[in-house]
């Protein structure tokens, strides 16, 4: 295993990550839209009914002072008492509440909706961060590994030929040729002790 395969590997396992991190946005995203239609859909049928009741009550008021001889006057008419003004009053005033308590509870929805999608989203993004770290901790692991057993094998090789083959200078660090009996194989037996502890 070369060390470009293995940044590769980790590599697609964080674009991987990436990408369930996007796709979870996007879900949450959709969730908010739906729920955002759905309030306001809900809060159009609200004022409609309030409004439809409103008039019901209106109407029915009006045929109660009319069987009692009195009315709300029309359209340029003005009202034949002052029970009718107040009731007319009274009737428009509570329409206004009912309409400002539906677009309380508007607001209030459509906030925690909000507030329910900032924290998916933020839930999603801690949850790839430490997904991430998680990716990245393998990584310089791996890399450690990788790098301890090629060590290990280029030493072994020494040991085992009694001088440092071309392929293991570099690896080692020091001139190929050279023997196990120098000083150099000494430093390289401790290397290897040094890359151990790190584990």
């Amino acid at each position: 295993m070369s060390t470009l395969n293995i940044n590769d590997l980790y590599k697609a396992a964080e674009t991987a990550q990436n990408n369930s991190l996007a796709t979870a946005k996007t879900q949450s995203k959709s969730r908010l839209n739906e729920s955002l239609a759905s309030i306001r859909s809900g809060y159009r049928s609200n004022i409609t009914a309030a409004q439809n009741a409103a008039r019901r009550t209106a109407l029915g008021q009006e045929e109660k002072l009319a069987a009692a001889g009195l009315s709300f006057g029309s359209a340029y008419g003005s009202a034949t008492t002052g029970y009718t003004e107040s009731s007319r009053v009274a009737s428009n005033n509570n329409l206004r509440t009912n309409l400002n308590n539906l677009a309380t509870t508007r607001t209030n929805a459509e906030a925690e909706a909000r507030s329910q999608y900032s924290s998916e989203v933020a839930a999603a993004e801690q949850s790839n961060y430490q997904q991430l770290s998680a990716i990245q901790l393998q990584k310089a692991q791996a890399k450690i590994n990788y790098s301890q057993t090629t060590y290990e094998n280029a030493l072994q090789r020494w040991q085992t030929y009694g001088y440092v083959l071309p392929a293991d200078a570099k690896i080692l660090g020091v001139k190929a040729g050279t023997k196990t009996a120098t000083k150099s194989y000494q430093q390289a037996k401790l290397a290897i002790d040094r890359i151990k502890a790190l584990k």
